[in-house]
């Protein structure tokens, strides 16, 4: 195929902040939209991830699986260098990818990677209940009011609500199941997306992150199981919100998640 086009990414407008909870299929429709209206042409080379993550207010583990898609259906290069991302080499998109499909193998990669996270971080808490220092229990305060000083600001929301779980962890003193947990979040990208869309996320996660201290600092074990039900609960409703089905694989009682009203 002949590239037409010449253009470095610095030519390309920027893109369009992401307000939905359908952040993969979002960033797919801004891509496929521009070149579907000619704005990129082939040979047109797309800005890095790093900076279409900023620019769309996306994670990057988003960007990379909507790059990844559009590379797959041939719209895309994989091709990277310091001048921007993957270049557009056809600029026929398709049928199939418009709108993106929800294929069942995305949804079933994130309902396992929800479910590893159910299975290990209740534990942790309850670990981190038994272990944890004043100066822990300091830290997760501060990163309770850095989280509701930064309600404004995705980015920093987002590393401030990471941070509560991250000193958590640390508290539990085990560090291979600390080490598990990193892995984890580092999975669960695209679903924390989904999580921080909407001004009333937040404060959603700020009401459940002050339960979740309180439990912690009472110690009952029955109080921070319920405490993080709910916690890992919400995104859990809002990956099958999103994904349009919940997870078909039954599961043993200890990992079952409390939805609306079941309590």
């Amino acid at each position: 195929m002949t590239i037409k086009g010449s253009r470095r990414s610095s030519d390309v407008a920027p893109f369009d902040p992401i307000r939905t909870r359908r952040t993969f299929e979002a960033v797919v429709s801004q891509i496929v939209d521009r070149i579907r209206t000619g704005t990129l042409k082939e040979g047109d080379r797309l800005p890095g991830e790093r900076v279409l993550a900023d620019e769309l207010q996306v994670s990057r583990p988003t960007v990379r699986m909507a790059i990844g898609a559009l590379v797959e259906a041939g719209v895309l290069s994989s091709e990277l260098g310091r001048s921007g991302g993957p270049r557009v080499v056809s600029i026929w998109v398709p049928d199939d990818l418009w709108p993106p499909p929800e294929t069942s193998s995305e949804g079933d990669v994130l309902f396992k990677v929800l479910e590893a996270r159910r299975t290990i971080e209740p534990r942790v808490a309850q670990l981190a209940a038994a272990r944890a220092t004043h100066e822990h229990f300091d830290r997760l305060r501060e990163s309770i009011e850095l989280f509701r000083e930064n309600v404004d600001d995705r980015v920093r929301a987002g590393q401030a609500e990471l941070m509560f779980h991250r000193v958590m962890w640390h508290a539990a003193d085990n560090p291979p199941l600390e080490r598990l947990l990193i892995s984890l979040f580092h999975e669960l990208g695209v679903a924390r997306d989904m999580m921080m869309r909407n001004p009333p996320d937040f404060g959603v996660a700020l009401q459940l992150h002050e339960q979740t201290l309180a439990a912690l600092m009472r110690g009952e074990p029955e109080d921070i199981d319920a405490a993080m039900d709910d916690h890992l609960g919400h995104l859990e409703q809002i990956a099958e919100e999103v994904l349009g089905r919940r997870a078909h694989r039954p599961l043993p009682e200890f990992l079952r998640f409390a939805r609306a009203g079941d309590r």
